[in-house]
């Protein structure tokens, strides 16, 4: 057995996927969902290789360095902690965030992206997330979140989406 945690253990070769990484990080400290660059890179919207596996929670932030790779957990108040879906992977359910929760999550966290050109330097496929998109649930999503300051940033986002229509 492989200890991943305190009280967590794999068995020998068990975290072999990425998908085993995802039910892992949602059992070692819960309650989380998988977000940010890790449901970013899952949905395709964004082209690098993610080496940390990160998600939201309501408990500390936290992060672990374990055997089979680093978990990053970015608290969110309880009022912020929904917008993800079971995944049923290999007969495990995984929490995962929605697409449209994933990006409002992207931005709550990563305050420094605020114009085209911070959108840019993250290299962002914008016609698969304009094809995945529901336009309507990201702004009911983003009216939860009541702040002015990820409006502005989603709007610029928007902008950048909408161009890609003219393609």
């Amino acid at each position: 057995m492989l200890r991943i945690r305190n009280g967590w253990y794999s068995l020998t070769g068990e975290i072999q996927t990425l998908e085993h990484a995802y039910f892992a990080a949602n059992k070692i400290y819960a309650p989380s969902y998988i977000s940010l660059e890790s449901a970013l890179a899952y949905y395709g919207w964004i082209p690098e290789g993610v080496f940390t596996l990160t998600s939201v929670t309501t408990l500390k932030t936290n992060a672990f360095d374990t055997p089979k790779g680093r978990f990053r957990y970015n608290t969110v108040k309880s009022a912020l902690f929904f917008g993800y879906k079971i995944l049923y992977i290999d007969g495990r359910g995984i929490k995962m965030a929605e697409p449209e929760k994933a990006l409002l999550d992207f931005l709550y966290f990563h305050r420094e992206v605020q114009t085209e050109t911070d959108f840019d330097s993250h290299r962002f496929n914008l016609i698969q997330m304009h094809a995945d998109v529901d336009m309507i649930k990201l702004s009911d999503y983003n009216a939860l979140f009541d702040m002015p300051a990820l409006t502005r940033r989603l709007s610029t986002f928007k902008h950048l989406l909408n161009h890609v229509e003219s393609f």
